[in-house]
């Protein structure tokens, strides 16, 4: 005899599945009003998942509290006023008591999960949460209401198989057992009972095929109501034959907005078959997993591609597990299939965005490293590898110290700053002395910064600068002076004037030489700025993670920046078109970092275009307004280019960092050297109206000019 299924079972088979759907449902709905209200939400991605799972959770939790009470209160309404009674009575009652279980749902459920969250708890939200109660309740008690009907018919439609199977036996019983009591009363009278007998079982079998038609038109109800739930999941579910084909014995319509074909097409269709959609390159990855979790008895889960109807290539996620008989032996496959296209799509694009900005940390002239807490180089750009002369091979776990590869007696220094960076403590740039592949040592100066993912320090990345040559001119500068002092001391005193002019001569001479190493260092330094570009791969490893397309237009922008800088780099003057380029460029990556509190306006006649200026200029001009001055969403930052004839006139307002010391002006100095070497006119700084202004000549390099560019 088969078992009815009872409430409790009702509960784990059927409302935990019901819920589910539901509290997915209600997000919708959710997201959508959220979405035409308030849409600011969509800008931040975190908070809009938070939102979506804190939700979610939410629901199935209040959906929980609500069940056994709405079941047990249908039960009893469908006891003492069924639907066929009083419809608007039962439909009014009804609707009364979801809402009341709604009301107080809000205080029991939505109460405690503001303190566990941390939400806001005005009055507002509170009635926003109890609407949303008061809809699920009213949700829920339908789905209740389609779940107990549909045990209730199945309760009917066993009992009316019982009933049934036991007046036939009773039938059969009572007629051979009248049959053996009457033997030796007449045949007439037998044939009447007989007769009578078979009338009074016919009307009871009528009255049986009308109680099961009944509940056949039942049954179709509750089968059309299964589809409907199947065809919103987000997935196709299905049951197949493990065979060749993979020959559905039923898939939901869902399948056609996966693969374009229904799903009628492909019950009993030899030519049309699952099987004949997968590609051909993932034939043996489905058949080898679905055979290797049938062999353990375990379910199954991967990845591989279809043919779309229309050609086209669809990626699918497929779970599921086999169903066996009593004996042990596979009958059916039961699974679900989903389409994950975008988020492979979104896979590649990310691999794509890596492999750009690993090829770009190439392109760069100095080396470029990255370290775990524990100080194993995990990362090392082509110019490091040669530098340091590192091979990393593939498929080898040894871990690689970038210790081994300092002096020691810059061991314990280091270990400090790898202490601090674990302890996200900012640091200075300091000077090492380090090993070549030679075996000889160089001086660097290494720049770095921590790698922080989910708020916690992972390790540290940073740029190594090699500055041999400036040990170098350092020392010939303190050989020389040392030199002239052995020189002024043993020279005669009868040549102690001559003396005292050729070293005052020489002394100058060694200034200059100094100042001027030290300007081209100084503008070496700004072309490519350690800070910059160490903004720059933060505000870049951000994008990687929240904004792929960003991330991608954020890389070409600052490659074109150190293009422009690796071309530029030995040229005395470049045209005022491609020093705006650049400009544009530049800005666009601190307007990434400063969002709209950054304005840049540019206002110029075409016919300036083809003036030139010194390389940089604008980045130094720029670079200043931005260091010097607050900019935030109560300070907008304007920077302004015009023209005044053949000056090009560069402003901003004033706004000064309170914590910023003061200025050395090494920029500026350097900037009037580099004008004075090709022309006579120089750049001004003026300060009027509480604007910063800066005039930068425009050079006529076929006219007047001086230079050798």
């Amino acid at each position: 005899m088969e078992e009815i299924p009872t409430g409790t079972k009702l509960f784990f088979r059927n409302i935990v599945k019901a819920l589910i759907f539901l509290s997915v449902g209600m997000q919708v709905i959710v997201i959508s009003q959220m979405y035409f209200f308030r849409g600011d939400l969509f800008s931040d991605p975190n908070m809009f998942l938070m939102r979506i799972l804190r939700g979610t959770i939410l629901t199935f939790v209040a959906g929980s509290f609500l069940s056994y009470p709405g079941i047990a209160v249908i039960r009893k309404l469908n006891i003492i006023l069924p639907w066929k009674d009083n419809p608007l009575k039962r439909f009014f009652m009804q609707f009364l008591i979801a809402l009341v279980g709604g009301l107080l749902a809000t205080p029991i459920v939505i109460l405690p999960a503001t303190l566990f969250f941390n939400l806001e708890s005005d009055l507002q939200t509170l009635l926003n949460n109890a609407y949303y109660l008061i809809v699920l309740s009213l949700f829920l008690m339908l789905i209740l209401e389609a779940l107990i009907y549909s045990e209730d018919s199945a309760r009917s439609k066993l009992a009316a198989d019982r009933l049934q199977k036991e007046l036939i036996n009773e039938a059969a019983n009572t007629a051979r057992m009248e049959a053996s009591m009457q033997m030796e009363k007449e045949k007439n009278e037998y044939a009447r009972q007989m007769i009578e007998q078979e009338k009074q079982l016919n009307r009871s079998l009528e009255e049986e095929i009308k109680k099961r038609e009944i509940l056949t038109a039942q049954l179709n109800e509750s089968r059309t109501q299964l589809n409907s739930i199947l065809s919103n999941l987000a997935g196709a579910a299905y049951r197949c034959f493990l065979d060749d084909q993979y020959n559905m014995k039923y898939i939901s319509e869902k399948i056609f907005d996966i693969s374009g074909y229904h799903a009628s097409e492909f019950l009993e269709n030899p030519v049309i078959t699952f099987a004949s959609i997968i590609h051909p390159d993932d034939q043996a990855l489905c058949r080898n997993s679905i055979e290797n979790a049938i062999e353990n008895k375990i379910n199954y889960e991967f990845e591989y591609r279809i043919i779309h109807n229309d050609g086209s290539t669809v990626w699918v996620n497929e779970n599921g597990k086999g169903i066996y008989n009593r004996q042990g032996e596979l009958e059916f496959l039961d699974g679900i299939i989903i389409d994950i296209t975008r988020r492979k799509e979104a896979e590649f694009a990310a691999e794509e965005s890596e492999r750009n900005f690993k090829e770009l940390m190439d392109l760069l002239p100095q080396p470029i490293f990255e370290l775990d807490i524990e100080g194993n180089i995990l990362f090392l750009n082509n110019s490091g590898k040669e530098f340091f002369g590192i091979e990393f091979p593939e498929a080898s776990t040894e871990k690689i110290s970038a210790l081994d590869y300092m002096v020691r007696e810059d061991v314990p220094r280091v270990q400090e700053n790898i202490k601090k960076s674990n302890q996200a403590v900012l640091s200075s740039p300091n000077e090492y002395t380090v090993k070549r592949p030679d075996g000889s040592f160089s001086p660097v100066l290494i720049y770095g910064s921590s790698i922080i993912r989910d708020d916690k320090v992972v390790g540290r990345r940073g740029i190594i600068i090699d500055i041999t040559e400036r040990k170098k001119q350092e020392q010939r500068l303190l050989a020389a002076k040392e030199e002239l002092e052995q020189i002024n001391n043993t020279l005669e005193q009868r040549v102690a004037e001559r003396t005292n002019q050729l070293t005052e001569a020489n002394t100058k001479l060694l200034q200059v030489q100094k100042e001027n190493l030290q300007s081209q260092f100084e503008v070496l330094k700004q072309q490519v700025n350690p800070h910059f570009l160490f903004n720059s791969l933060n505000v870049l490893s951000s994008l990687i993670n929240k904004d792929i397309s960003k991330a991608q237009l954020f890389i070409d922008e600052f490659s074109q920046i150190y293009r422009y800088v690796l071309e530029t780099i030995e040229k005395t003057v470049v045209t005022l078109g491609k020093e705006l380029g650049f400009a544009r460029s530049y800005v666009f990556l601190q307007q990434i970092r400063y969002g709209e509190n950054l304005i840049f306006t540019i206002n110029l006649p075409s016919d300036l275009l083809q003036f030139y200026m010194p390389p940089l200029s604008l980045q130094v001009v720029l670079e200043n307004a931005i260091k010097h001055n607050i900019v935030n969403e109560n300070h907008i930052l304007n920077i302004t280019i015009v023209n005044d004839e053949n000056w090009l006139i560069v402003s901003n307002n004033i706004q000064p960092k309170i914590s910023m010391g003061r200025s050395t002006g090494l920029g500026q100095k350097n900037m009037v050297k580099r004008y004075s070497l090709i022309s006579e006119r120089v750049p001004l700084f003026q300060v009027i109206n509480n604007q910063y202004i800066v005039r930068l000549p425009l050079l006529n390099i076929d006219n007047d000019e001086r230079t050798d560019h």
